[in-house]
Parts: structure tokens; sequence; C-alpha cells
């Protein structure tokens, strides 16, 4: 609440002076509590403990910080402890503030939509390269991705899954999705991820080496080559419902469903102290889709 994260690691760590007791107490794994310390030292511009295999001991300028902190942090905490207690369920649970990384327009949206339904949880747009500093720092609690993170001390649950699409002419048969070796295939980065752009890519070109696939930022400015035939598209199915409503000429597509391709996966990476909180948040969103 008042407290950063990083400044209770740091105590709970000074105090116990052991990376798996200072875990216990904070009920996180020690990698975060790590990184957390790292961050705080960057920030400070120098050390703050002296680390052995089994040790942590404050260094001079890490005591010194500490002597400081410690009378105020008494009282930070006990403050803490009395909103707490004050505070209703409600209000505990709201505040959450959700990273989203590169999800597509139409996905993206939809979180926009259900954010105007309920105060639980709001949305930030957030860097992969940057997403998992942000959550274990607690600037971010929570990080929406279609990408595999595997970070020790954080966890996960599937957010949202769904199948890949050819998008096609309704000129082109639907037996000609099998040869396309003759037509270009457009994968689009907006509404994939880079690792699944680059698996679908490769699995083509295994059932069909000469097809000549295309790789672009948006599908919308190659919809008009699509619908004449000249082309074919690989989206994910929510892009289908995202440029059904975009486009005019939409009606002359056709879609279906590619079982070759594996589900595009959006997964929600959090903290296990969030995860109370983080799962109400995604129930309040689950409802206010219901009831749009």
């Amino acid at each position: 609440m008042f407290l950063s994260s990083n400044l209770k690691c740091f105590i709970v760590l000074a105090k116990e002076k052991s990376l798996k007791k200072a875990s216990e107490i904070l009920f996180v794994t020690s990698s975060p509590i790590s990184r957390r310390i790292k961050i705080l030292e960057d920030e400070l511009g120098f050390k703050l403990f002296s680390r052995t295999d089994h040790d942590f001991t404050l260094t001079k300028k890490g005591l010194e910080l500490y002597d400081k902190i410690m009378p105020h942090y008494d009282k930070m905490t006990e403050l803490e402890d009395y909103f707490s207690r004050k505070r209703t369920n409600v209000n505990i649970r709201r505040g959450l503030m959700i990273g989203v990384e590169n999800l597509n327009p139409f996905l993206f949206n939809l979180l926009v939509k259900t954010r105007k339904k309920t105060e639980s949880v709001s949305y930030c747009s957030c860097d992969t390269k940057t997403s998992v500093e942000s959550l274990l720092s607690g600037e971010i609690h929570g990080v929406i991705s279609h990408r595999e993170i595997n970070d020790n001390g954080i966890m996960s649950m599937n957010f949202f899954s769904e199948p890949a699409c050819y998008l096609y002419s309704k000129k082109f048969p639907d037996s000609q999705l099998s040869d396309i070796k003759n037509t270009p295939v457009i994968i689009p980065t907006n509404g994939f991820y880079e690792h699944y752009v680059k698996n679908a890519h490769a699995k083509i070109l295994t059932m069909c080496p000469t097809a000549q696939v295309i790789i672009v930022d948006d599908i919308y400015d190659y919809i008009s080559l699509i619908a004449n035939g000249e082309a074919v598209g690989l989206i994910s199915e929510s892009m289908v419902s995202f440029y059904q409503r975009k486009t005019t000429n939409f009606n002359e597509l056709s879609y279906r469903v590619e079982k070759l391709f594996p589900e595009l996966k959006t997964y929600i990476y959090y903290l296990k102290e969030r995860e109370f909180s983080l799962k109400y948040a995604l129930d309040t969103v689950d409802a206010a889709q219901v009831n749009a």
C-alpha cells in the first residue's frame, strides 16, 4: 500500500540475512527477491548486501540505509495494517494495473470495453523487454502476453485461447487451401507473437516448400488483395471478428479454422502475492463480458 515491494524485500532480507527465510516470510520464491534487491541497488547506485552461498550481510552503505529507514518503516507498516483492516473487500481488490504485450486490436479493444464496466482493473500497454521487470518491481500487477514466460517466482494461468484461421476470397475454392504453392500466404505480426509467426511460417513451408509467405505489420492493407483471390491470409479468430466490423468488403471473404496450426494462447502472469485479487478482477471482467 504505502511501502514498495523492493523496500519490503530489502528490510526483510536485512533482518533475516537468509534468502530462504525471507522467501518464507514474503510468500514468494527467492528469484523475485533477488531481482527486487538488484533493482533497488541499481536505483541507489551502490551494493546493499555482501553475498555468500547462504548468507546476506549488509554492506556499510546498506546498514546506513537500513538504520535510517527502520524507524519510518515500522510506522508505515503499522499504518498499512491499520488501513488494511479498515478497507472493505471491494476496495482491497481495486486498483490493479495489468500490462498488455502486443495483443491484437480486437482483444485489446475488448479489455478497454470491459474496463468501462468495472473499476477493479486497468490496462496499459507494455514492452516485452521490460514487462517482467515491471511485474517484479510492483509497477504493474500482471502481464497479459501471447508468449511463454518461464521465470522463477512468476505464476501464470491461461487467459484466452483461440484458433488460427485462413482468410480467403469466396472465389477461392476450399480445396485449393491444401495446395497453396501458387498463392502467397500473408501473416500479420500485429495479431501473433513473433515466435508464433516463425512457427507458422515454418509449418507452411513444411507443407509446401515452394509456398510464398509474406510477413506484414497489419493485414488490413491486404484485404482487397485477398478478396480478389490473389493471396490468402492467416489470422486469429478474434481478428476475423475485428475485420468483419472494420472492412466494407469483408462479405467477399470466407474464413476457415485451420487445425494444422496450434491455438494461439494468451496468458496472464502474476506474483503469488497478487493471486487472490487478480483472480477476483478477472472474474469481474468475465461477468462484464457476459453482460456486455
